[in-house]
Order: structure tokens, then C-alpha cells, then sequence
């Protein structure tokens, strides 16, 4: 017979799913590995082939965090993490800080994804009208696809 842990530890392994599992447990100790104030700047995102992803809010922060790169990294060490890349986003608390009703229909996921997608355009206007194109194309493939209830289409 085999143990529970064998066979989830072959589950995860099979599917590739080590990288998710170690984020999470990365997630759970993020204030504790790094302190509160890089914490609140940061959000460990994916881990892909041993390095670290982590989205980073500003690009002061990025460039400070820059000089603790091998700080950070040995710090991860007990996760299998072999290092780290910055790249400057939205983190997820910040997305919902946005008004209910510009995000309705959508996911903290989608707000963070339409965020890091128009940081870089400058005209206010023009980024306010990518966001509302971005999001409609998001939630009415939703609606196509059927994963909203029919009685929300419009």
C-alpha cells in the first residue's frame, strides 16, 4: 500500500504542478522570509524551471530590490529555488482597490492582468479606455463560453 503523501508528491510531479505547490508555501511565508515593507512591494507570482518571479510595484522598488537579489535567493533556498527575476506590475491587494463597479463580472486575476497590460501607456484617457475594451473582451468571452448564468447576458 502507499502512502498518501507518495501518491500526491506522484500526482504533482506528473502534471508539473511543483512550481504552484512551492509558490503557495513561498506565499504563505512571504512577510516572514523578506519583512513587512519588501512584502508590501512585492508578490512572489510563478515559479517556472527554479526561478522566482516576483511582481514588484514600483520601479524604485525594483531597482532597490536589485541589491538584495542574493539575499532574497538564499533565503529561498529551502523551497528549490534557484533565483529570481523582478518585473514591475500590479500586485493582487491593489486591484481591489478599484471601484466595484468598473470590475464587475471580473476576477482579481483579470483586474491584475488588465493593470500590468496598460501600466505602461501614459495618456490617462486612453489607458481608461483600454482597461473598459480589455475588460468587456474578457467577460463576454465568459459569456460565450457559458460560464456565466444565460439570465446576465445582455
Amino acid at each position: 500500500m502507499h502512502s498518501l503523501r507518495n501518491i500526491l508528491g506522484k500526482f504533482v510531479r506528473d502534471f508539473g504542478l511543483e512550481g504552484g505547490v512551492a509558490v503557495n508555501a513561498v506565499r504563505r511565508q512571504w512577510a516572514d522570509l523578506v519583512g513587512q515593507t519588501v512584502a508590501a512591494h512585492t508578490f512572489p507570482d510563478t515559479i517556472r524551471g527554479g526561478i522566482l518571479t516576483l511582481i514588484v510595484d514600483t520601479p524604485q522598488w525594483m531597482h532597490h530590490l536589485g541589491f538584495y537579489r542574493e539575499e532574497i535567493s538564499s533565503k529561498l533556498k529551502p523551497f528549490n529555488i534557484s533565483g529570481i527575476r523582478f518585473r514591475l506590475g500590479v500586485l493582487p491587494g491593489e486591484c481591489a482597490k478599484r471601484p466595484a463597479e468598473e470590475g464587475a463580472g471580473l476576477t482579481e486575476e483579470d483586474l491584475r492582468y488588465i493593470e500590468n497590460t496598460v501600466r505602461n501607456v501614459k495618456d490617462e484617457e486612453l489607458k481608461e479606455k483600454f482597461r473598459t475594451l480589455i475588460a468587456h473582451g474578457l467577460t463576454r468571452g465568459r459569456l460565450r463560453s457559458g460560464s456565466r448564468p444565460r439570465s446576465e447576458a445582455v
